[in-house]
């Protein structure tokens, strides 16, 4: 698939907005441990999450304003890590342990991402808005 394609694709993906618009999206994958779960984190880079939240009404017509809240899907930059937690401690509401937190990989464009994704096994949309999550302890 060509970069314009790809792109054209991921556009019209909702994970793909939540990305840009600086929100955090989970996928729970195999732990490979029963004592564990583990997650896969997906979000911008620090230095491209908008400065502050600028509340609009659905299909608010801002176009390229600095205040669209959105980050340019060509400027886009990424960073994802996968973290394993102890299932005993979720269960149990405990604090927790941050020995299996992982560290972040640097996406450094759209089709970076694309090319993780694919080789991990993973697909964008499979992916869920962290705020929509409970059990993830981060």
């Amino acid at each position: 698939m060509g970069f314009l394609a790809k792109l054209g694709f991921y556009m019209e993906n909702k994970n793909m907005i939540l990305l840009l618009q600086g929100r955090v999206v989970l996928q729970e994958v195999d732990a490979e441990d029963k004592e564990y779960r583990a997650w896969v984190e997906l979000s911008l880079q620090d230095e491209l999450k908008p400065a502050y939240p600028f509340r609009t009404e659905p299909n608010a017509m801002i176009g390229h304003s600095p205040y669209s809240n959105i980050c340019n899907e060509s400027d886009a930059k990424f960073k994802v890590r996968k973290s394993y937690f102890l299932t005993e401690d979720i269960e149990n509401d405990f604090d927790p342990s941050y020995d299996r937190v992982g560290e972040y990989v640097k996406l450094d464009s759209i089709d970076e991402l694309a090319i993780y994704l694919k080789d991990n096994g993973l697909r964008l949309d499979d992916f869920i808005d962290a705020s929509n999550v409970d059990d993830y302890p981060l």
